[in-house]
């Protein structure tokens, strides 16, 4: 049997991420897989890329806060978000990442595959088709049913919605991990999954725990950022 850790849009809270690698214990599995979005938001965006930066089993890709930042970067123009109190968060992040993290961010691809026990895995930030597209569990079946019948991935992962959730639709077995700093659906607590895989047979869980919020709401204020974020993670909602 192969056991991965599924993992995503971390969005540089290393205190949620850390409370994940207590609980499940990192080495247990041969591979982790992460959607994206390891930037902006929080403030621990070194902590979170040198964790994933670490690990010889993970396989990460972009999410699209971390092609912004790099964007910015290079010194070209942010054209969304629009909001100032986003705008910010953006761009402290861009000058606060390490080079080698900078570096390492660079060498990410939007999108990736591996194939694992037989099965094509497909690990995207939002779909194989859009890596901007927030596919949620309420989407409407005919958007799974597309979705499976033009890739070549009878698994696929994905990110972006912050929403988690498992679907199998026609031979395609659909996963997102939920968010694991920057949860959506009213729940603050940091999301998950494990995928394994044996014997030709999927199985799929999620979960959530609590982790140390108020550790990033203090760290938020120390660095003058935004209160409506320190409100976001309390509440586990997109409030902007």
């Amino acid at each position: 049997m192969t056991k991965i850790l599924l993992l995503g849009d971390t969005h540089a809270n290393y205190p949620a991420l850390k409370a994940i690698i207590d609980y499940v214990r990192p080495e247990r599995f041969e591979w982790i897989f992460n959607t994206g979005d390891f930037t902006v938001y929080s403030t621990f965006p070194n902590e979170t890329i040198d964790w994933f930066r670490g690990r010889k089993n993970a396989i990460c890709i972009l999410g699209n806060t971390d092609r912004k930042v790099l964007r910015i970067l290079k010194g070209k123009k942010l054209k969304k978000p629009k909001k100032n109190e986003k705008r910010v968060m953006y761009f402290w992040t861009s000058e606060n990442l390490h080079l080698e993290n900078i570096t390492y961010l660079k060498s990410l691809r939007k999108q990736t595959d591996v194939t694992i026990g037989g099965f094509r895995i497909g690990i995207f930030h939002g779909t194989l088709e859009d890596p901007d597209e927030e596919l949620f569990p309420t989407a409407p079946e005919s958007r799974f049913h597309q979705l499976a019948r033009d890739s070549g991935y009878p698994v696929q992962i994905m990110g972006h919605s912050h929403v988690p959730f498992y679907k199998w639709v026609d031979g395609v077995h659909f996963i997102n991990p939920g968010s694991v700093g920057r949860p959506f659906d009213g729940d603050p607590r940091t999301s998950f999954a494990i995928l394994k895989i044996a014997s030709g047979k999927i199985a799929v869980e999620h979960f959530r725990i609590p982790y140390a919020v108020e550790e990033v709401v203090h760290s938020l204020k120390e660095h003058k950022l935004p209160d409506i974020y320190a409100k976001m993670y309390r509440v586990g909602k997109k409030l902007n």
